[in-house]
């Protein structure tokens, strides 16, 4: 029997049918470089904190806790004190525990450290440690004590293990909560392990559920959770009503002005066009810059002086462009993987957005990043800031003016752009997503790309990253041509004239 993990039981804590599907692998797989990446990261603060348990005996074999000889010997030993990666098993639960230490033999009393790798404290730590202390307790091991260890932001590289840790005793809030599992426990087993799947029902994390589309939200157009910002209340309210759809929201029910513009859009039928686009549009002044970052962001840090979770710019793509969407000059840059180009960068962006024109981005975050530069060079800072102050959000300008059905409620680059422009495609690329060019830049980074590898890295880094301007240079065109001609906001009209 393959036995129901932490993964399956949160599900069905958050919803039983979540939980169901989790156990027969119907979930969306995880893939790609980033999640590659994810999992080495983990790999790797694990060991590190084995570290500060030397004497530590490493399990690396499933032990079942009921009447495997090897585990009764090693659980009696009074010479053993401490276990890492050991894997319990008990009623059906199944659970592998970071680190396990003895307290008391007599009482058969345990200390068990979960080890996170994150830089501060989470309330999900406590589910996440509560689950194992259920299997444990299921097993016949009395957890006395619990304690989370995530990362310290004085950690730098080089330093040894026991700085890399932070310690907070979490027991009596993971006792509560193993209570409250171990309560449900027999139920989620039966639910689980049943034949039929439990029926589901709608719930406000239902909106960012990966099995949503083949679940509840199965055939349903517009459903409500396509509203751009519904909030947690607002979604609460529909469900109470039995409204799952846009269409059926009553008239009297109190929206933002953007939901009730795309609910307006739904009725219609039609893409919604500010009357203050062209206004918008018209602010922003020529040449037009469009810059676009990428950067990497690790649990271990990279380079000396750099703290656990430390984002740092590793590239750069900006276009150069004219009123009528012609490039003029492309720029772009990528770091030496083997140290931190920070004030590289900062120079070179000095250099190519000299003092006019206004720079426009996709989102906030090349704007927050100039200004940690700023802060981190103060030789720099005053030229940083007023390129600052130049910046231009093409999606904040999309948000409040445009919208259309198939944006489904969001605005991000990759939602909008195959919407406005169906041909410019990143499907073609070899990296693709932001995410798994982070993690690429880290492989290379870290020494585990030989020279041809890192060269062909490189280049497809480049690739995605001026696809990202490109992008946003047609986008903004799109925009400038649906404000020019929007008379009744007849998208074939508008898409006429921008072919």
């Amino acid at each position: 029997m393959q036995h129901i993990n932490k993964t399956v039981f949160i599900n069905y804590v958050s919803c039983p049918t979540l939980g169901w599907m989790t156990k027969r692998d119907m979930l969306p797989k995880p893939t790609g470089l980033s999640n590659e990446f994810l999992y080495l990261e983990w790999k790797n603060v694990r060991k590190m904190s084995w570290q500060l348990f030397p004497d530590a005996v490493n399990v690396k074999k499933t032990i079942n806790n009921m009447d495997s000889l090897s585990f009764k010997k090693l659980i009696q030993d009074s010479d053993i004190e401490t276990i890492c990666d050991a894997q319990f098993t008990g009623d059906g639960y199944s659970t592998r525990v970071d680190i396990l230490q003895r307290l008391k033999l007599e009482d058969n009393s345990w200390h068990l450290f979960g080890v996170k790798s994150g830089s501060r404290y989470k309330a999900k730590y406590i589910r996440d440690i509560a689950f194992s202390v259920m299997v444990l307790t299921k097993s016949g091991i009395n957890v006395h004590k619990t304690t989370i260890l995530y990362l310290s932001n004085d950690y730098r590289l080089g330093m040894d293990a026991s700085k890399l840790f932070t310690k907070i005793d979490c027991t009596e809030k993971v006792e509560l909560k193993m209570q409250e599992f171990l309560a449900l426990s027999n139920k989620a087993f039966k639910d689980i392990e049943s034949k039929n799947m439990p029926e589901p029902c709608i719930k406000t994390n239902c909106k960012n559920c990966p099995t949503f589309d083949i679940c509840i939200g199965k055939g349903i157009k517009n459903h409500i959770f396509d509203l751009p910002r519904l909030s947690k209340l607002a979604t609460e309210k529909l469900i109470a009503l039995g409204v799952h759809t846009i269409d059926k929201i009553p008239d009297d029910f109190e929206f933002t002005q953007m939901q009730t513009v795309a609910k307006n859009c739904v009725l219609t039928n039609t893409p919604y066009v500010s009357d203050n686009l062209k206004i918008a549009l018209a602010n922003i002044e020529q040449p037009f810059y469009y810059l676009d970052f990428e950067s990497v962001t690790t649990v271990m840090p990279l380079y000396p002086e750099i703290a656990p979770h430390t984002q740092l710019l590793t590239q750069f793509s900006l276009d150069k462009a004219d009123s009528f969407g012609n490039i003029l000059d492309h720029y772009e840059y990528i770091a030496d993987q083997t140290k931190d180009c920070r004030r590289e960068i900062a120079e070179k962006l000095i250099k190519y957005l000299g003092e006019s024109g206004s720079i426009i981005t996709y989102a906030n975050a090349e704007s927050i990043a100039i200004l940690k530069l700023a802060d981190l060079f103060s030789d720099l800072s005053e030229k940083l800031d007023k390129i600052a102050e130049r910046i231009v959000d093409l999606e904040l300008i999309i948000r409040k003016n445009y919208y259309d059905i198939n944006f489904h409620g969001r605005t991000s680059i990759k939602k909008v752009l195959p919407v406005l422009i169906s041909e410019l495609s990143y499907a073609n690329l070899k990296i693709d997503k932001g995410g798994d060019a982070s993690a690429a830049f880290a492989f290379m980074a870290m020494g585990l790309y030989d020279e041809k590898k890192v060269e062909e890295t490189k280049r497809n880094l480049l690739k995605y990253c001026a696809q990202d301007t490109l992008a946003m240079v047609h986008i903004h065109q799109f925009l400038i041509n649906i404000a020019n001609n929007n008379t009744n906001n007849d998208t074939t009209i508008v898409e006429e004239n921008y072919k």
